[in-house]
């Protein structure tokens, strides 16, 4: 099975259709999945905060011409 969450992409093979998940395996899985979030957004957050600055110093050097 796919599961897609966000720009996130797995694949889950099922081993036991009739297994249920634990607490604490369930918890690891969102725990994963939000980790795998954060460093998303922190890796945009980086990315935007490099183009501001890039323009910052484009701006600058225009300015001296």
């Amino acid at each position: 099975m796919d599961v897609r969450i966000d720009e996130l992409q797995t694949r889950v093979d099922i081993l036991d259709g009739n297994a249920l998940l634990t607490p604490q395996t369930l918890d690891r899985i969102v725990r994963a999945v939000l980790r795998a979030i954060e460093n998303d957004q922190r890796g945009r957050d980086t990315l935007r905060s490099d183009l501001d600055t890039r323009s910052v110093v484009e701006r600058q050097r225009e300015g001296e011409r």
